[in-house]
């Protein structure tokens, strides 16, 4: 599928600020199931910025502003082709030959080298009864088990905007039983680490796949999962799905805070963000 993407996002002010300093990550990636034919970022008003890639691999623009404003915009623009996990290793529940046990994954050399993805912290940590299930769902191939685990997930909460925040951990989602993609993740992030799976955060957008090509319609910033059983596997456990040609993915990190779209800091008041992503399947 070849998707155009428009992301405009960025705070409204109380008071002038006087000046800015941030780093957004709203630039899609190049990888072997994503081909990037245009991508730039805008930055009004007019800003000092930098492109570089960080520790994870993700493109990230940094800019600072020293002029007073009272409303800051970035503006992302890409073209973007995506081919689908055409694989129905889900449905079919096939373990592909190049998978790794549980042996091998437990494995010190394994450990080692995954150690960023097998740590848990405030965000990810998860509550004692999320734990305790997934461990009864390891006593079968790692890819099996983490399917399973993504939706158990899937079918204990409901999806509700604004029924978190960025800094709700996944003991609270898990407790009130509600969340958006980011919770979603999170938690599953949590529960495969706690059994020994190396987890990590995919951030991108997601195509809503309802409207005819050419037909701009309102899509979403999205995340979702990959695990590591010899290769890194990337399901959805908000949606219970692997990733389809309407997944566009921008980088992976840890947990939200290291693939945030926007972020930094200000000297001035009170602010307000706004976020629109408006997709068109090109045909």
């Amino acid at each position: 599928m070849r998707i155009s993407i428009d992301h405009k996002t960025g705070f409204r002010y109380a008071t002038s600020v006087a000046s800015s300093y941030n780093e957004a990550r709203m630039t899609p990636a190049t990888t072997s199931h994503q081909t990037v034919w245009t991508s730039r970022v805008g930055i009004e008003p007019t800003a000092w910025s930098f492109t570089f890639t960080d520790y994870w691999g993700t493109q990230v623009t940094t800019f600072e502003l020293h002029e007073p404003h009272k409303r800051l915009t970035v503006h992302a623009q890409s073209v973007v082709e995506t081919r689908g996990d055409e694989q129905p290793w889900d449905s079919t529940r096939q373990v592909p030959s190049n998978d790794l046990g549980w042996a091998a994954l437990n494995d010190r050399g394994v450990i080692d080298s995954m150690a960023e993805f097998l740590t848990v912290n405030e965000r990810t940590t998860p509550p004692e009864e999320l734990a305790a299930l997934a461990a009864e769902r390891a006593d079968q191939p790692p890819r099996l088990a983490a399917l399973d685990v993504c939706r158990l997930i899937a079918e204990r909460l409901s999806y509700e905007t604004g029924s978190t925040t960025v800094t709700s951990s996944a003991a609270e989602v898990w407790s009130q039983g509600r969340g958006v993609c980011q919770d979603y993740t999170h938690l599953a992030l949590g529960a495969l680490r706690s059994i020994g799976l190396p987890a990590r955060y995919v951030s991108g957008y997601l195509h809503p796949g309802s409207a005819q090509p050419n037909t701009t319609v309102s899509g979403e910033s999205h995340s979702w999962i990959e695990w590591w059983c010899g290769s890194w596997v990337a399901y959805d456990p908000t949606l219970a799905g692997r990733i389809t040609d309407a997944y566009v993915r921008v980088g992976h990190g840890r947990d939200y805070g290291d693939v945030a779209p926007l972020r930094g800091t200000y000297s001035g008041g009170r602010s307000e963000m706004f976020v629109t992503v408006e997709m068109t399947q090109l045909g």
